[in-house]
């Protein structure tokens, strides 16, 4: 079987960008790269200094990784795999020497703080945490920026295992760094949202309707009906229901009884409280 030129020149392309074994041997697992028919996805992940970045073939088509200063460099055939170890902080580019059109950036930090979580409520507690190429013991400053600049809010230390965290409590949507030395992390935005729970409530005999919104949105939350008891003494929840997209729910009630009520956003524990709504009345039945 002949193989065309063009293919075989590929083919030796190819082969010549392998690099040897040592080159590619993986210190810390770190993000993975697929690939695809045309693109690199993700196409600009981020690692810690010390961590492997491992690419994968996911596509019918052989690929190449290779560095735009061709500092690093593979080749990828259906199926492949590629690793290399990034040891110092910075920013590497690099493209597919087949498909010039596909190209990637790898960023290299020494501090890494991890994504945000959902938005919380004005002085929730929130776990920021992250990983650092740092010694065990080293110290870790967080900084907050709520809109007059990044200021410290606390300090963390290494771990063993290159981790750290720290509890924080912000009022407002606040931005978070970590540094350590003169390395900084990138951002991390945590969303906090101040929400309100509006009510209104109608009898129909012996039926009371209900109706809740929360603003801002919040579909497929947790609310919860709570109706002050007496015999209870005190707010007693009654019933619960999730949000629908629409950040809408409604409770019905089987009552000629006297009605005093009022519903509560909660975390999905449906206990710890978000946001409570004014209190409700409707008067009892006596016929």
């Amino acid at each position: 079987m002949r193989v065309a030129p063009v293919a075989l020149v590929a083919l030796v392309a190819l082969g010549a960008l392998v690099l040897p074994a040592a080159s590619t041997a993986m210190d810390d697992t770190g993000p993975t790269v697929e690939a695809q028919y045309g693109a690199f996805t993700p196409q600009q992940p981020t690692a810690l200094a010390g961590q492997s970045v491992m690419w994968h073939n996911e596509s019918a088509r052989a690929h190449t990784v290779t560095a735009d200063d061709a500092s690093f460099g593979g080749a990828l055939l259906n199926g492949g795999m590629y690793s290399h170890t990034f040891d110092s902080p910075g920013t590497f580019t690099y493209h597919c020497t087949i498909h010039p059109t596909m190209r990637g950036e790898v960023d290299v930090y020494r501090v890494l703080l991890d994504a945000a979580g959902p938005a919380i409520a004005p002085g929730d507690a929130y776990s920021l945490s992250g990983r650092a190429a740092a010694p065990a013991g080293s110290s870790v400053s967080i900084e907050g920026d709520s809109g007059g600049g990044f200021q410290p809010v606390g300090r963390a230390t290494v771990g063993g295992d290159g981790g750290f965290s720290l509890t924080v409590h912000p009022a407002t949507s606040t931005t978070y760094r970590a540094v350590v030395g003169s390395d900084a992390s990138p951002t991390v935005g945590v969303q906090v949202l101040d929400r309100s729970v509006s009510v209104a409530i109608a009898r129909h005999r012996r039926t009371v309707v209900i109706g809740t919104r929360v603003r801002p949105r919040a579909p497929h939350a947790k609310v919860v009906l709570q109706r002050y008891l007496p015999e209870h003494f005190g707010w007693w929840p009654v019933r619960s229901a999730h949000l629908d997209r629409n950040s809408r729910a409604r409770f019905t009630l089987h009552t000629r009884r006297r009605i005093r009520a009022r519903v509560v956003l909660t975390r999905r524990d449906g206990v710890t409280p978000v946001a409570t709504s004014a209190v409700l009345r409707a008067a009892a039945v006596t016929r």
